[in-house]
């Protein structure tokens, strides 16, 4: 069974998600911020991250950066309903983040996010 981190603010969103993703056969662990995802990191084997870009004390952004200063080789997903944080940082209308594998706007179907899951763990 394949380990993903669900790193999302809104307690709402990320209990579906985290469902859907259960119910097609994922262990899922939730964090509500970069911060507590990084917490989470250092107790649990992870192999895959889903993570929020907009969040409180850290935002997507910076927990992929900090992410990447010490695991370079775990697949990250980039979602986001908001590329406003990226057009004032990057100067881009896009949601790639330097050092994710992949993005998916929200609202995403379950469907899209399930397949690039599994495209990015090779399943």
């Amino acid at each position: 069974m394949k380990t993903i981190l669900l790193v999302e603010d809104e307690d709402l969103l990320r209990e579906g998600v985290q469902e859907m993703l259960e119910l097609h056969g994922f262990l899922v662990i939730g964090a509500a911020n970069g911060i507590e995802a990084l917490t989470w990191l250092s107790e649990a084997q992870v192999d895959l991250i889903v993570t929020d870009m907009v969040m409180p004390k850290m935002d997507g952004v910076d927990f992929v950066a900090k992410l990447r200063e010490t695991n370079t080789t775990i697949p990250v997903i980039v979602a986001s309903g908001s590329s406003e944080s990226v057009i004032a940082r990057y100067g881009l209308n896009s949601i790639h983040i330097p050092g994710s594998n992949a993005t998916i706007p929200k609202p995403f179907k379950s469907k899209d996010l399930i397949s690039k899951i599994k495209e990015l763990l090779e399943m």
